[in-house]
């Protein structure tokens, strides 16, 4: 075979002018063009798919890491959290499955722990209130067909941030401190009550919680501090009360309290209600004569050991839990009055008086502008409510025997009654002896059972009795007459707290018999006081939760060893079963628990 140089190929295609023919042929021929495209497009489609798959390997990667970095920084940032952030953080990295090759640089903030030269963690600091930590992760993810460009790996940095914390809270706990709340019961309720104020002030930031502590028997009792401030009928120093009247049960509004200005004058005029009178509504003793006050359980009087009086708008646990340390159980049970205070203390109705007060530094200044608007959208308004029974009874003492004078007159020093009849225009002294027997002259001398003034500083006429027998005198001597003097100061007439404070209602009643007549007297006894019972109070206890709904008031509802004949009312005055508790013995501190915790996740912000 004969072998051409090139020189001799080119000469021998060319020669006879066949050159130029021939690669005019070669331009026109189609044959294997589209060979040729195809492995173009072939190697482009292959290069982008393998860049696809490295992205996606990517990405799949990048997603990962932020999903676990999400769930460890909302673990972390758990107000329940016991471990250190960098902890829970690293855990959940390694747990997720990563190459620890592909992750670096882990920071976490805040830093709250340490390690320790022999590897244990130590912690030295902690979150109270509210906890904010940030994760970030960088990431190396190697690449397998990107190489062809010159790209060894993709870089990305992960970042995820959690912040956990109770906003504004105002907390109204309305305590059953009745008479059956005796014994264990109330020293349960005070453990399980203690340790809520302490987690709810440990896991609330300083300034966003405050707490009303609202005990409930019979009556419900006011600070001084705030009843100085009501408008009042009946104002009195022994009961720090008040009558609510039947309206005050259909809303949450409270108004009996004048506005005052810098200069001390009115700027809006409040209403007027009745405090509740120191009184018993039975019995016929007369404590005047010893200088004491009646015993009566309707509206406790504060003492050293019996701390029964609401305390208002706190933040301090100290000063929360020494009042729910001292409380002391006895009386009947008023479940509307306690709720109709819960609620005031939490309505908005009430803050101009309490921006009042914070001023003297009974509340807290930071709480002047509480209890917040109700329409508000960032405070949270909760209401626990505990009874261990139904509601049973109230006594109250009406118009117009609660306030005012009452013609009866008093003299201190001979110690006397007198009592003015405005109808007969006359005076009786119940107790200065009708008859009397006199050394001097060997007999029984009788006076008028009614006189023309009140006994003291005067003198008035006796009879010479002719026939007496068993203290009555049924034969008097009118034309045998002395003049006796009175002893003691001038009488001064008793306003009808004071009357009542002192002297139990039958006596009253006897005295007025005694004055009046029987008829009198009884009908006195009849129309003096009122009694207030469940058909009345159960009523009020549901037109208030009702209206609590409407101003968006929380309720928490908690039967403690309580009866049947309460557990429904309670249960719809938590509108959603999940907020409505039963429990016995040492349970209640497992429900104190469980309603802090509730009331943590209605406020979570992240």
């Amino acid at each position: 075979m004969r072998n051409y140089d090139l020189k001799e190929l080119f000469n021998f295609l060319c020669r006879e002018n066949r050159c130029a023919r021939r690669l005019r042929q070669f331009a026109s021929e189609t044959e294997g063009t589209m060979t040729i495209l195809a492995l173009f497009l072939v190697m482009i489609v292959f290069t982008v798919a393998g860049f696809a798959v490295d992205i996606m390997r990517y990405d799949r990667e990048r997603v990962r890491l932020q999903y676990a970095l999400d769930r460890a920084v909302l673990a972390a940032a758990d107000l329940d959290q016991e471990l250190c952030p960098r902890v829970v953080v690293n855990d959940y990295i390694t747990k997720e499955g990563f190459n620890p090759d592909i992750i670096s640089n882990i920071e976490v903030e805040p830093e709250t722990c340490k390690t320790n030269a022999d590897g244990s963690v130590e912690q030295i600091a902690e979150l109270e209130g509210k906890r904010k930590v940030v994760a970030s992760a960088d990431m190396t993810v190697e690449t397998h067909f990107m190489k062809w460009s010159g790209v060894d790996h993709i870089d990305s940095t992960a970042t995820s941030v959690a912040e956990e914390s109770i906003g504004n809270v105002e907390i109204s706990l309305v305590l059953d401190v009745s008479g059956s709340m005796r014994g264990t019961k109330l020293t349960n309720l005070q453990k399980a009550a203690n340790d809520f104020i302490d987690e709810m002030v440990l896991k609330s930031e300083e300034g966003r919680l405050s707490i009303s502590i609202v005990p409930y028997s019979e009556q419900v009792s006011v600070p001084d501090y705030l009843m100085d401030a009501l408008n009042t009928i009946g104002a009195n120093e022994v009961a720090n009360c008040i009558d609510f009247q039947a309206s005050d049960f259909t809303t949450t509004n409270f108004n009996y309290y004048d506005i005052v200005d810098d200069g001390g004058n009115i700027i809006r005029k409040g209403d007027y209600i009745p405090q509740t009178l120191h009184f018993k509504d039975s019995g016929t003793n007369d404590r005047r004569f010893s200088d004491t006050l009646v015993s009566s359980n309707i509206c406790r009087l504060e003492s050293a050991t019996d701390q029964r009086e609401m305390t208002v708008i706190q933040n301090d646990p100290d000063i929360l839990k020494d009042q729910i340390d001292n409380l002391v159980a006895s009386g009947w049970t008023s479940i509307d009055l306690g709720l109709k205070w819960g609620l005031t203390l939490l309505d908005d109705s009430i803050q101009p008086l309490i921006a009042q007060i914070a001023d003297s530094s009974e509340i807290p200044d930071s709480f002047a502008i509480r209890p917040a608007p109700n329409t508000t959208t960032d405070t949270l308004k909760v209401l626990v409510l505990m009874t261990d029974g139904e509601n049973t009874y109230q006594h109250k003492v009406n118009s117009p025997y609660n306030e005012g004078g009452s013609n009866i007159y008093w003299n201190e020093s001979a110690q006397t009654y007198s009592i003015y009849d405005d109808e007969n225009g006359h005076w009786a002294w119940p107790n200065v002896n009708t008859t009397i027997w006199d050394n001097n002259t060997g007999g029984y001398w009788t006076r008028d059972k009614f006189q023309d003034h009140a006994h003291g500083n005067g003198t008035y006429k006796r009879y010479r009795c002719r026939d007496y027998y068993n203290g009555t005198c049924y034969d008097i001597d009118r034309s045998n007459d002395r003049d006796f003097n009175e002893s003691g100061s001038s009488p001064a007439e008793l306003e009808w707290p004071d009357v009542w404070a002192h002297t139990e209602k039958n006596a009253i009643r006897n005295m007025f018999r005694h004055a009046y007549g029987w008829t009198r007297g009884n009908e006195f006894a009849a129309a003096s006081t009122t009694e207030i019972g469940p058909s009345t109070k159960n009523p009020r206890v549901v037109d208030l939760c009702v209206e609590a709904e409407k101003e968006k008031v929380i309720i928490f509802s908690i039967a403690f060893e309580a009866p049947y004949g309460v557990k429904q009312m309670l249960k719809d005055c938590a509108i959603k079963p999940a907020r409505y508790y039963e429990a016995t013995g040492t349970q209640i501190e497992r429900v104190f628990d469980s309603i802090s915790t509730s009331i943590q996740n209605l406020r979570l912000t992240q």
